[in-house]
């Protein structure tokens, strides 16, 4: 018995043993069958606008979007938020938007489309999209208003980086999907366009898909609403600078007219007075002589 108890024993450690390896073998492959590592699963991969990639650049193979050769790459999309055929769709809408848009800039030079930039259609406004999952954060409990600043920051970084318009007509829409974020960050001209009470028009209208994670319609409803704003009328700014100097002006001319009066009103209350006192004086001499 106790033999047999020992054999027994053994064969169910050898099964075990089997068992295990099996589940290593299995775990081996799931991680080579991922395009991602685990870690990225579980969040703990995060994004920087220096090793975010460059849509223009070199590493535009990691934004992970398939696009026909007639097309300008315009949305990454490295932790494949969404599908291959979503981001094929919305980069056809953004390629479409660029060329049926005005050419904001001075020189028609800067609005030179096409893939090669040379003898190419005009284009407009450049609307790009960057999508990702998480952002490296030194806080871990971040507000509101940190998650913004962050955002902002990352737009603006990438803003410099990917250098997609000439003459400061790029807007980025930017999708943090871990806290259900996302900012429209346009470039110093398209700003005139897309204000900031539009912006916030645009993503409030978008909010609640936002928070379902239905990216692609929120991305759709975001890229009409801006489609139909830089197709209108830009926002009329006055410049500061000429407006302080025209004031500056004003001001001096004022104060000029203003003196010129008052030397002007003494003046004569003095000849007023001189005259009066002439004509009284003249009367008691005449009073004396008659006397």
């Amino acid at each position: 018995f106790p033999l047999l108890h020992s054999s027994t024993l053994i064969h169910s450690l050898a099964h075990c043993s089997s068992l295990i390896h099996m589940l290593m073998l299995l775990l081996s492959l799931i991680v080579l069958i991922l395009p991602y590592p685990v870690t990225g699963l579980t969040g703990s991969i995060a994004w920087t606008s220096a090793e975010y990639p460059d849509i223009r650049g070199a590493t535009s193979e990691q934004c992970q979007a398939n696009v026909p050769p007639d097309q300008n790459l315009y949305i990454c999309d490295p932790d494949r938020v969404l599908n291959k055929s979503q981001t094929t769709w919305l980069n056809a809408m953004l390629h479409d938007l660029t060329l049926s848009t005005p050419c904001p800039c001075q020189r028609r030079s800067q609005c030179s489309g096409g893939l090669d930039n040379d003898g190419g259609p005009l284009h407009g406004f450049v609307v790009s999209i960057a999508i990702l999952k998480n952002v490296q954060m030194t806080q871990h409990s971040p507000s509101e208003n940190d998650l913004t600043m962050r955002s902002e920051g990352f737009c603006k970084s990438l803003e410099g980086k990917w250098a997609l318009g000439d003459c400061g007509n790029s807007i980025i829409i930017f999708v943090w999907q871990h806290y259900k974020k996302m900012i429209i960050w346009p470039a110093r001209l398209a700003e005139r366009y897309v204000t900031v009470e539009e912006r916030r028009a645009i993503l409030s209208k978008v909010n609640n898909l936002a928070q379902g994670d239905e990216w692609y319609s929120a991305l759709t409803e975001v890229i009409g609403s801006i489609r139909r704003e830089l197709n209108g009328e830009p926002e009329t700014r006055v410049d500061t600078g000429t407006l302080s100097l025209v004031v500056s002006v004003g001001v001096a001319v004022s104060l000029t007219i203003i003196i010129t009066l008052c030397v002007c009103a003494f003046r004569c209350c003095g000849n007023l007075k001189s005259e009066d006192g002439s004509v009284a004086g003249n009367s008691y001499l005449g009073t004396v002589l008659s006397c």
